[in-house]
């Protein structure tokens, strides 16, 4: 991993938008933006399904957000409380990567007053046709673009150098998209600009005391057994922020399998390293990480959450002893770091 500037980080994501999708449709017009939407969900809204995410919150505001992941919809349901519609494409488990929208999605998708999505290639070809449809600023927010190019890590795929978007396990920039979701909520919502900004502070102490026991917690683990080996490339950022090595099976995107060759490396490593524990992700299929566990005879550790957050439902407690839910970011990250030491950690201590 490496930093790019800005230049280069818009050349880099028009380079990927023209191989992976702009390439064959050069949309220039709003009609063509959702030809393209109902392309993507022809296949899946055969069978469309109600979302896990679908039971909404009350609300009070007539005004409709579409989000997209379940780290957006986290933080625009945290931010507003509950005094608009929010509608979520994606729910636990499902992997951004790989998503096609439903008819209820381009439905909602239609009749929106703002759509948030994460940007960064993240969604694929959906953040592809947000970016170059020629929408109206007011009607959609890129949930990384208040980032500094300075703060983002680099990939390199198969078709190039792109930037990692998996930029919620690093708590100060997750902080940083909080802060200015908040911004284009207040603008959208200004009666509740106040309840927005007392909600932005509490969010911000609440990461920074995760940040901070998450570092603390990590240092039980030996050094030389800081290494987190996952099923993709997802953990980079989390490995930036909390001094862990981070190894991955597959790439930053999980639409391309890993070859027999990755797979083979990845045993001799682990066989060498003496790494005691793997750990699949919810939001990906475990089975080549469960073999190679297998030929390696290393123990599987608890499923992370990486793409996807967990179900509003279940819950995870902190040292502290005040509940979480898993549909939330602090939830996620207490889970997963809780879940790595009890991994990494040596039994004897």
């Amino acid at each position: 991993m490496s930093k790019v500037d800005s230049r280069q980080i818009q050349d880099m994501i028009l380079s990927r938008q023209s191989y992976s999708f702009a390439k064959s449709m050069n949309f220039t017009n709003y009609k063509l933006f959702w030809m393209a939407i109902l392309s993507l969900s022809f296949f899946s809204s055969c069978t469309d399904t109600p979302n896990e995410q679908e039971a909404e919150e009350p609300f009070v505001s007539s005004v409709s957000i579409v989000t997209t992941t379940t780290q957006i919809t986290d933080l625009v349901k945290q931010l507003t409380g509950g005094h608009c519609k929010v509608h979520p494409m994606m729910g636990p488990g499902v992997d951004p990567h790989l998503y096609k929208p439903t008819a209820r999605d381009v439905m909602s998708l239609s009749t929106a007053d703002l759509i948030v999505f994460h940007g960064l290639q993240l969604e694929g070809k959906l953040g592809t046709a947000f970016e170059t449809a020629g929408l109206s600023r007011d009607k959609i927010f890129s949930i990384s673009s208040v980032i500094e190019p300075s703060a983002l890590l680099f990939a390199e795929e198969d078709e190039g150098k792109f930037p990692d978007p998996h930029i919620w396990f690093d708590p100060t920039i997750w902080t940083t998209c909080l802060h200015g979701l908040a911004a284009r909520l207040s603008s959208l919502l200004p009666e509740q600009k106040v309840l927005i900004s007392e909600k932005v502070d509490q969010l911000t102490r609440e990461f920074q005391a995760v940040h901070e026991w998450g570092a603390e917690s990590i240092q039980r683990i030996p050094p030389s057994k800081r290494i987190l080996i996952t099923s993709h490339d997802a953990f980079q950022y989390f490995g930036r922020s909390f001094g862990v090595e981070v190894i991955a099976l597959q790439g930053i995107s999980t639409a391309t399998e890993a070859g027999l060759a990755d797979r083979s490396n990845l045993v001799d490593y682990l066989k060498e390293s003496k790494v005691p524990c793997i750990f699949v992700e919810s939001s990906v299929n475990p089975k080549a990480l469960q073999q190679i566990g297998r030929e390696a005879k290393v123990a599987l550790g608890k499923a992370l959450f990486s793409d996807a957050l967990g179900a509003e439902d279940a819950f995870v407690f902190a040292a502290d002893g005040k509940k979480h839910s898993l549909a939330s970011w602090s939830g996620m990250m207490i889970y997963n770091i809780q879940s790595i030491v009890e991994g990494l950690v040596p039994s004897e201590q």
